[in-house]
């Protein structure tokens, strides 16, 4: 079985409780039981103890250490003149850091510590989509710490007992969850008195998105592995929570949306659906939606709708295919019907084959996705619907007759109605073909007031360019690409075009190429 979990001790924190180090009855073997207890935890591949081993440590604290295979990491800071502060804890959140990186099948990180500091290890973990478990005294635990975990195990004098409690959620299967009583449950045949016992539910975050949560009574989702269903959830959760009566607060961190996952989702996992971690998996449910992840300084992900967002957004997953049990093909999750159940791929981008040192060839990816094929096949229904626009060239001063005859010189768009980056992409082209444009609306096109006000986004459709010019240079924004590579003529002038088109854009473009499309020549 896959070892899917690691143990952190905080020694100097956990000794902090007991006034008399050397008769403390911290049991290390005791918390290692625990954890195995919880739901989920396959197995421990690493332990490591951080204290100042060269101070007098009790005895049969030394001696689990080596029974029990615990790496013990040495924390010089007992001379009081070269003393640093959080020395523990700083090396143990460098070594969690590390795993991320190297370890990505660890799922479970306890740390039994009661230092607060260590909330924001937990909410950068939740980020990454691990589970976090935390174990210490009651009395010197940090509140928000505790509440920032996904279990949380008590050692108060080691009177308390860890059993194992079924919880009803949205369907009224039983899950278990671990809780934490002064005594265990009695056998069922041993008569008990009657109490006001009360099953400890999830904590609901209280931020400023909670009241229209509330009111809008969303119920909690049990992760069965149904990847749809958890999707069209998270659709749900950022609908409700971006509305008129927050557009003020468009500011949120996905560390704070994802304290509202574990409450209405306390079991999902990202890896249980295929995703290295939750940021891809929120990319994939972002794609092509009103909203979008963006970065700002220091690393900091957050969600906001497309227009309001005040950093460099992330790029859109290129290649999704989802097919409803009807045979409807979409590529945005927001454009499937609510609650529609549905499969989907992910085709992979065509990365040339490249030469390894030692003059063999490595396949990096194949061009062919055997599942996307294998989908095509079996669904024999209708494929997406094919929009024609004819673009008209007719006089002027013609008059209009009783059966109106189309010109011989129309020319035709065919969009593809699930793209609207195609859909932009086949206008511009036939606008720049056609030499459409006044000398006028190309300018307004070259400026971030006119795009925002007629097509909501915040950068320029049109970045003039010339011989001169470093085209891979000139499409990059905010240090992504943002313009297509191909060039566009207007006016004897060359242009690259905006290609970060989201869905909202669609109607607003097709607005924009009505009052734009070229008038016919005689």
């Amino acid at each position: 079985m896959l070892c899917n979990t690691v143990i952190f001790y905080d020694i100097e924190n956990l000794l902090a409780m007991f006034a008399d180090k050397k008769n403390t009855t911290l049991n290390l073997s005791e918390i290692y039981r625990r954890v195995l207890e919880i739901e989920g935890v396959a197995g421990v591949s690493i332990q490591r103890a951080y204290a100042d081993w060269a101070l007098p440590i009790p005895r049969h604290l030394r001696n689990s250490v080596l029974q029990m295979g615990i790496e013990p990491v040495q924390i010089f800071n007992s001379n009081p003149y070269d003393k640093v502060k959080n020395a523990s804890d700083v090396n143990l959140i460098i070594d969690v850091v590390d795993l991320i990186a190297k370890r990505p099948e660890i799922e479970f990180y306890v740390i039994a510590s009661g230092d607060g500091i260590f909330t924001f290890l937990a909410k950068k973990l939740h980020e990454y989509g691990k589970r976090v478990i935390g174990c210490g005294f009651d009395k010197i635990t940090n509140s928000i710490f505790r509440a920032a975990c996904d279990h949380f195990i008590s050692l108060e004098k080691n009177e308390k007992t860890l059993y194992t409690h079924k919880r009803t959620i949205n369907d009224d299967t039983p899950t278990d969850v671990m809780v934490v009583a002064d005594t265990p449950p009695k056998p069922a045949n041993t008569p008990q008195k009657p109490t006001k016992s009360k099953v400890p539910a999830p904590k609901f975050p209280k931020t400023k998105y909670s009241e229209v949560l509330i009111q809008a009574g969303i119920q909690i989702w049990k992760d069965t592995g149904d990847t749809s269903g958890c999707m069209h959830m998270f659709r749900t959760l950022l609908e409700t929570m971006f509305v008129e009566e927050t557009r003020s607060l468009v500011d949120m961190e996905v560390s704070i949306f994802m304290t509202y996952v574990n409450y209405y989702i306390p079991n999902f996992k990202a890896t249980k659906h295929g995703f290295k971690s939750l940021v891809d998996f929120l990319q994939f449910v972002l794609t092509g939606s009103p909203f979008c992840i963006y970065s700002v300084k220091e690393n900091v992900l957050r969600i906001a709708p497309r227009e309001l967002a005040g950093g460099t957004p992330l790029e859109d997953v290129e290649g999704i295919l989802i097919v409803c049990e009807d045979g409807s093909r979409h590529e945005s999750l927001f454009s499937v019907p609510e609650e529609e159940s549905f499969i989907y791929t992910i085709t992979p981008p065509i990365i040339p084959t490249v030469q390894a040192e030692k003059n063999e060839t490595i396949v990096v990816a194949e061009i062919v996705n055997e599942q996307t094929e294998k989908m095509k096949k079996a669904e024999e229904k209708p494929r997406k619907e094919k929009i024609k626009t004819e673009i008209l060239k007719t006089s002027k001063n013609k008059k209009k007759t009783s059966e109106p005859t189309p010109p011989k010189d129309s020319v035709s768009i065919e969009v593809d109605d699930g793209s609207i980056r195609r859909f932009a992409k086949n206008i511009f082209t036939e606008l720049s073909e056609a030499d459409a444009l006044s000398t006028s609306e190309v300018k307004r096109l070259t400026t971030p007031e006119y795009a925002k006000t007629t097509f909501g986004i915040r950068s320029p459709v049109l970045r003039e360019v010339n011989s001169r010019s470093n085209i891979e240079e000139e499409r990059m924004s905010n240090g992504k690409p943002k313009y297509w590579k191909e060039i566009f003529t207007f006016g004897r002038k060359t242009f690259l075009v905006y290609k970060e088109w989201a869905e909202p854009s669609r109607e607003r473009i097709a607005t924009w190429f009505e009052s734009v499309k070229p008038k016919t020549r005689r």
